[in-house]
């Protein structure tokens, strides 16, 4: 049973954004601040979603006016044009591939072919609509020392390889169906697979969507069925492309999509991964609670957050309420993000909850040099308990935790800090390098580390030391073409004082990981 004051809570957050969203539509909509870390966001190249509703556009079937091609044959305009479709082309495939957009297919400038176009924006009918396409990637691993869960002592090399089909139907342009079938498997390991490695054959989206309001300022859409979910920065809600089998829910969401405002209200719960059967929704779990974006100041976004985590399965049981935000913003060549939140509840043994993180960086770019590089200096802050098994950790919910606190996947957002920096760089066009250097220290003597499932690592030993160590990442990113990437990584991790001096930690030497992987979107 939810509490009523933290129900009540979330419901009042909610209902204000939803009501924010509506009256707050009122100007243009400007350009969105770029992510300062989405140029080469691991594995991929790919940008955040602010708010998952931001790509929701139903299309224009035959039985809608298509918007009249531009006839202007200047220079300058016919240049335009073909970068615009240039952008079109390499940006058609989203994080969420319920998002994509393949409307450049219908410009009669469009003159190229990739495998799966004629699948693609085909009309039956006098207003239906259909896209089918998918991805295939496959991936090796070399892992040395951290085979599981931390520094555990274990080597494993192993291949993971997963395809994806996506079915999109259109109907006009207020109903659509979409459904999306995943199969995931390793190759080769000497150990049992981790829990997000393996899905043989399942479902990983299956919903419908309907607008319930078209207005002047914006439009009201439902969604039901099987979902992914993706919001902000990922820190908190993410679909976790990096693992093998992905991360999706089912329940429903409403999605307001307005001129300043995109305000997204989710009731769902996490599906679990069966490796061998079909994966089906856990009873004893709830997800909910509101997410909205505001995007009408020129290079910046503020998103607002309320979130309920309620988890009834055996020993974790608990009910946690996370309310925070985030502010993303540039300004001629600086950068900044910060976010943050506030975590309250119960924890498992029935005493309350209060926890917290935040995140903050500044950088810049510098676009007039050669090879683009970007530099960002990162603070990242999430507390522990004050006594050895406490629970106040701040728990951070379903996070892309790999694209944080090193690509090693050695912590969780829990009993942490770590000041990082990150350089970008693009030696050649289709060539895209990242170097991550983190420093990772306890944020509490009194807790443990937590591993990404937020699990406790090496629980009932009271720490050494603070100091976990420090992570260096780098990834080469080769773009073949649009549709098909090369990926090369290397991670190397100096174990600090806390694997050595304290009690029944695993191991105590530093650890290695590459990996490289292929990417083909069809």
């Amino acid at each position: 049973m939810i509490p009523p004051r933290r129900l009540a809570a979330v419901i009042v957050v909610c209902t204000a954004l939803l009501i924010a969203g509506r009256s707050w539509a009122q100007s243009p909509v400007v350009e969105l601040a770029s992510d300062p870390v989405a140029a080469l966001s691991p594995p991929t190249a790919e940008s955040f979603v602010t708010v998952e509703s931001a790509e929701l556009a139903i299309g224009s079937p035959d039985c809608l006016a298509p918007a009249p091609p531009c006839e202007c044959q200047c220079p300058d305009c016919q240049a335009k044009q073909v970068a615009n479709l240039k952008a079109a082309i390499a940006g058609a495939y989203k994080p969420l591939f319920y998002d994509n957009n393949f409307a450049y297919i219908n410009n009669p400038d469009y003159c190229d072919w990739y495998p799966g176009d004629h699948f693609k924006q085909v009309p039956i009918g006098d207003c239906w609509l259909l896209d089918i396409g998918g991805q295939y990637r496959a991936r090796y691993q070399g892992e040395r020392n951290m085979r599981g869960l931390g520094l555990t002592g274990n080597d494993d090399d192993f291949l993971l390889h997963r395809t994806r089909i996506f079915f999109n139907a259109k109907y006009s342009d207020w109903l659509r169906v979409y459904a999306e079938y995943l199969d995931a498997a390793e190759e080769f390991n000497n150990f049992a697979p981790r829990a997000i490695e393996v899905d043989r054959s399942d479902m990983l989206n299956l919903f419908a969507d309907a607008r319930l309001f078209d207005g002047c300022c914006g439009d009201l859409w439902f969604r039901i069925g099987r979902q992914e979910l993706l919001y902000g920065s990922e820190r908190l809600i993410s679909p976790l492309d990096w693992a093998n089998t992905r991360r999706t829910f089912e329940g429903f969401k409403f999605l307001w999509q307005g001129e300043d405002w995109n305000v997204d209200f989710f009731a769902t719960r996490p599906v679990l991964v069966d490796p061998t059967l079909f994966d089906s929704a856990d009873e004893e779990q709830d997800f909910f609670g509101g997410w909205a974006t505001y995007k009408a100041i020129q290079g910046q976004t503020y998103d607002f957050f309320a979130i309920q985590y309620n988890n009834d399965r055996m020993a974790n049981d608990f009910e946690f309420t996370t309310l925070g935000g985030r502010w993303l913003g540039s300004q001629d060549e600086f950068l900044w993000e910060a976010e943050g939140g506030a975590q309250f509840g119960q924890n498992t043994n029935g005493s309350d909850h209060s926890a917290g993180f935040v995140t903050g960086g500044v950088g810049r770019k510098w676009s007039d040099l050669a090879w683009k590089p970007q530099l960002m200096c990162y603070y990242d802050w999430a507390n522990g308990t004050d006594d050895l098994g406490a629970g106040n950790g701040f728990n951070h919910l379903f996070p892309l935790a790999h694209k944080y606190l090193g690509f090693m996947d050695l912590f969780g957002r829990s009993n942490i800090e770590s000041p990082n920096v990150q350089l970008t760089m693009q030696p050649h066009q289709k060539l895209k390098v990242l170097v991550w250097y983190y420093y990772l220290f306890l944020e509490n003597r009194s807790d443990t580390p937590y591993n990404v499932n937020m699990t406790a690592f090496n629980p009932g030993n009271a720490p050494a030391s603070t100091e976990l160590g420090h992570e260096i990442d780098l990834l080469f990113t080769y773009n073949i073409n649009p549709r098909m990437d090369v990926v090369f990584g290397y991670s190397h991790f100096f174990a600090g004082d806390y694997y050595a001096l304290t009690p029944g930690a695993p191991y105590s030497g530093d650890a290695d990981f590459f990996y490289t992987h292929f990417q083909w979107n069809f």
